[in-house]
């Protein structure tokens, strides 16, 4: 399965989406979608999570055959003048950064709130489920407080921040507000965690070290360790 991103202006995703959906024969491709980001906001002492585009003004296709797909959408009067003017334009996405935006953002094409455990009160250590597995080499800063972890990767050959947003064990049987529905803050189902430490270096820096992969039993027992994957395989459940 081939991947392109279509790269539009700021506030113009979705409209070219359902353009695409609307004009395009569905055989020409599989799929057109944004990728969206949870954050999760804190207000008045619970959560409230919405969803943002994780890469403005991008809009994600996959299709079998490029060429059929082109000439089509060179020949719709919307997408044309958009390409004629500068505002469109298409890039075909290697197969190592495809798979990483399939890991992180699943079926629905969500990245979901990342889940932080605290081992104990103090402690360094912290058990990570979710898309921030995938990241955690790549971390510049965790925000706690904020619920917010900024981090790198480098995509279509360029330095790319990716913000997560995470869900802590002091958020959970919480009331949330998930797009404006009334909700309790629940952590994800997984079936291991990575055990990052968190410390400071000696000019005080955050430092982030990724410690072991454990994977767990169904009733929640430790059945090993694993080595930290170094490329996604997995797609994880949701918040």
């Amino acid at each position: 399965m081939l991947w392109y991103k279509l790269k539009t202006w700021y506030g113009g995703e979705e409209a070219l989406v359902k353009e695409i959906r609307r004009t395009v024969p569905p055989y020409l491709y599989k799929d057109v979608f944004v990728i969206y980001n949870e954050r999760n906001l804190r207000r008045q002492q619970r959560s409230v999570i919405e969803l943002e585009p994780l890469f403005n003004g991008c809009v994600f296709l996959t299709c079998e055959d490029t060429e059929p797909l082109f000439r089509r959408l060179e020949q719709i009067p919307a997408t044309s003048r958009l390409i004629a003017t500068g505002y469109l334009s298409m890039f075909p996405l290697m197969e190592q950064d495809a798979r990483f935006l399939e890991a992180i953002s699943g079926e629905d094409h969500v990245v979901h709130l990342s889940y932080i455990l605290r081992e104990a009160a103090g402690s360094a250590y912290c058990r990570v489920y979710g898309p921030l597995e995938y990241l955690l080499d790549d971390i510049e800063k965790i925000r706690f407080s904020s619920r917010f972890a900024k981090t790198h990767k480098k995509l279509w050959g360029e330095d790319t921040v990716i913000p997560l947003g995470l869900l802590l064990d002091v958020d959970v049987g919480g009331k949330a507000l998930y797009q404006g529905v009334e909700a309790v803050a629940e952590p994800p189902g997984a079936d291991h965690y990575t055990v990052l430490e968190v410390g400071k270096d000696k000019n005080g820096k955050n430092t982030y070290r990724v410690c072991e992969t454990v994977t767990m039993l169904l009733r929640g027992e430790e059945a090993g360790k694993l080595e930290q994957p170094k490329e996604p395989e997995k797609i994880h459940l949701a918040v």
